[in-house]
């Protein structure tokens, strides 16, 4: 049993205020309630970002590493780079900082962050101070701190996210940050209308549900005997009212339950005991056949929206995301941690999780956009027939949002995610990316979306410092695209390697990281480790498109696949969804000819994979395929040749005076002398000997073993 803790002097009262304020600039900093105070602006922060911005108050302007700050701070987890910079980006949130103008936390590219305002700390009365932060079972941290998970940040981090589930998903603890108890008194439920042999779905809905409120923490949940009857429902809200401060409860929950034709509907009303004030309310109309799997439906929701209702700060939280409806809000969260573990499966949750919130909520924006933005990501991974259907779901949305919110930044963000399905608008998408970046507020996507295009164009070097610039998304804002994704894109092999797995420990269902992983152990010589990586590919790419791919380039790498041979033709097998490998394959073997006539049948909709892995396949070409004319000439056939390559060296310098990015040497020397950049611009030539070393030691150890 823990040991009281005592109860602090005045003096000591004091110190640990004093110990646990101080000003960054001319905000006032409070550790203890993680609030930053500016005259009479008062905003809150997660426990998490508070962390980080205490670390870098602590050694102000110097420089602290994303791994130091991931070390701190997210022991235990497997999060990536994204983590601490969704927590830098609420930091920049709340204190009206500019990324690209900052004067709080300066970004130092590739290396991590700086408090660069002047903090200013008090001095500490001379008093005993051990009270304050010892109490006789050790040292203790200011209560808020262990308080309260991130969930804000948690929508947009896998390994947040599982927290998030413990959350959210009933039989799991949810810690709030109130201090007081809140006494919920939970009222018999109205049977109306039910057979009394079926009074066992009405009672076992309410100890259902007392039993899921009474675990949610600082909470104690009254299960008083009488309950209101049919009769009195019209005065519920009164009565219940009265009800509650009878057994002195703070809010009482109560609702009916009825059946008519195979359906069940469930009414919950959530009223304040002091004055009556109806709190919230949800109906649930169900087909009946699933008696106990639909209890655990309206258990589920209706606990995670208390939740919601019973916590101030969630219930900000709520409405930041854009709605008023609790079981909407948590079916959005359910969206946004399937989203983040990005595999076609988990893609299709998040969608169903989006649509279900939407029958909530029809006018909640963010999930018409994560609607959307999952749909996008599935397409990557999909065949013609699956990226068509999810084209249309898109152009729907896209509709709606249009009539509902027309001025919304998720509209344009939409907008471009259909222009990106259809794989043939690569100049529109540029050029419109272009002007908003000129304009000097470009949204949040527009630089992150043109370091894809650059990547594409082998323009490593630029697109790197596009990133570099790439708005980082607070709390409650449209996502760019996927930064933390793009940048792997351009490592070198082996650092590409130790990124992908450090992924998949946060994502370990990724297809795409996973195949990533498998060729590149191919690459380095270790085909076992390759064929087991393929082999959990294969399980979760449903539509094998990327699976596909893996097994091409690994069979390449090992000497296995050779022209002509079985394992070759088994590859050419496949159907015309695969005519991108299937060229990319034959040009890996040298064959430009089959290459060609493979890649100019590739369907429209897959079109897009040339833009997105082309960049990465050339890697495993021969220079000499590279060189060919009748190479060059297909790309620029298929819109992605020399002329794409110049529009997008045009683009760099046109923006130059608002991006301060200009062409590399290696990039202005192509656009002048009229050439084709064959090979990415950022790698060292160490890097590109390291490769072609790889490529002949996987081959050549394979040769042993055979």
């Amino acid at each position: 049993m823990t040991d009281p803790v005592r109860p602090l002097t005045n003096d000591q009262a004091v110190a640990s205020d004093i110990l646990h304020k101080y000003r960054i600039g001319d905000w006032e900093v409070s550790l203890t309630t993680c609030t930053l105070t500016q005259g009479d602006i008062a905003v809150k922060v997660t426990p998490r970002s508070m962390d980080v911005l205490d670390c870098l108050a602590q050694s102000p302007g110097n420089v602290i590493s994303h791994e130091e700050l991931l070390t701190r701070f997210w022991q235990g987890t497997f999060p990536s780079d994204h983590a601490v910079h969704k927590a830098i980006a609420e930091l920049r949130s709340a204190l009206g900082d500019d990324a690209h103008n900052p004067s709080f936390i300066r970004t130092i590219p590739k290396r991590g962050y700086s408090l660069i305002a002047e903090v200013i700390r008090p001095q500490v009365p001379a008093t005993d101070t051990s009270a304050t932060l010892l109490s006789p079972s050790g040292p203790r941290r200011p209560p808020f701190f262990s308080a309260l998970v991130d969930r804000r940040l948690a929508a947009g981090i896998a390994a947040a996210c599982v927290l998030l589930t413990l959350v959210f998903w009933p039989g799991s603890e949810v810690v709030s940050d109130k201090d007081e108890v809140v006494r919920l008194a939970v009222l018999p439920f109205i049977n109306r209308g039910l057979n009394t042999e079926n009074q066992f779905l009405t009672d076992g809905l309410r100890e259902s549900l007392v039993d899921g409120l009474s675990k949610l923490s600082h909470m104690e949940v009254l299960s008083p005997s009488l309950g209101l009857v049919d009769d009195e429902e019209g005065r519920g809200a009164e009565l219940a009212a009265d009800r509650g401060r009878d057994l002195n409860a703070d809010h009482v929950l109560h609702g009916s339950v009825q059946t008519a034709e195979g359906r069940m509907r469930v009414t919950v009303q959530l009223t304040r005991a002091s004055d009556g004030v109806h709190q919230y309310s949800e109906q649930f109309d169900l087909p009946i056949e699933d008696l106990f799997g639909l209890q655990d439906q309206i258990v589920s929701s209706v606990v995670s929206a208390l939740s919601v209702h019973l916590d101030e700060t969630e219930r900000e939280q709520m409405l930041d995301w854009g709605t008023t409806n609790a079981i909407a809000y948590e079916r959005f969260l359910r969206g946004e941690f399937y989203y983040n573990q990005f595999s076609p499966d988990d893609f299709q949750r998040a969608i169903d999780y989006y649509m279900s919130a939407l029958e909530a909520d029809p006018g909640f924006v963010n999930a018409y956009h994560g609607v959307a933005t999952a749909a996008n990501n599935m397409a990557v991974y999909s065949g013609s027939q699956r990226i068509q259907d999810l084209s249309e779901l898109i152009s729907s949305i896209h509709r709606e949002v249009a009539r509902i919110a027309p001025n919304s930044e998720a509209l344009h963000s939409i907008n471009e995610i259909k222009l990106r399905m259809s794989g043939t608008s690569q100049v529109q998408q540029e050029a419109q990316l272009r002007e908003q970046i000129l304009s000097g507020s470009p949204p949040d996507y527009a630089m992150a979306h043109y370091a894809l295009f650059l990547i594409g164009a082998r323009l490593y070097d630029e697109a790197s410092q596009f990133l570099d610039k790439a708005n980082e998304v607070g709390p409650f804002e449209i996502s760019p695209d996927e930064v933390w994704s793009y940048r792997s894109n351009i490592q070198a092999p082996r650092a590409m390697l130790l990124s992908a797995k450090g992924q998949l420990q946060e994502r370990p269902y990724h297809v795409g990281f996973l195949g990533s992983v498998a060729t590149n152990l191919a690459l380095a010589g270790d085909f076992r480790q390759a064929e087991m990586f393929l082999t959990r590919q294969r399980d979760v790419d449903k539509d094998g498109i990327l699976a596909h791919y893996s097994e091409a380039v690994i069979g390449f790498l090992s000497g296995e696949i050779v022209l002509g041979n079985a394992a070759y033709e088994a590859i050419l097998s496949a159907g015309e969804d695969f005519n991108f490998t299937k060229g990319a394959l034959s040009f890996m073997l040298g064959d430009v000819e089959t290459g060609v006539a493979f890649w100019r049948n590739i369907p429209l909709l897959q079109k897009r994979r040339l833009f997105n892995v082309t960049h990465a396949t050339e890697k495993f070409f021969p220079d000499a395929v590279l060189e060919d004319p009748r190479y060059q000439a297909v790309l620029e056939e298929l819109d992605f040749g020399i002329s794409w390559q110049r529009r997008l060296m045009e683009g760099i310098i046109a923006m130059e005076r608002v991006t301060g990015i200009s062409l590399s040497e290696s990039a202005k020397s192509a656009y002048a002398s009229g050439t084709f950049m064959s090979r990415n611009n950022l790698w060292t030539p160490e890097d590109w000997a390291e490769l072609e070393s790889r490529k002949l030691e996987g081959m050549q150890h394979q040769s042993v073993l055979d």
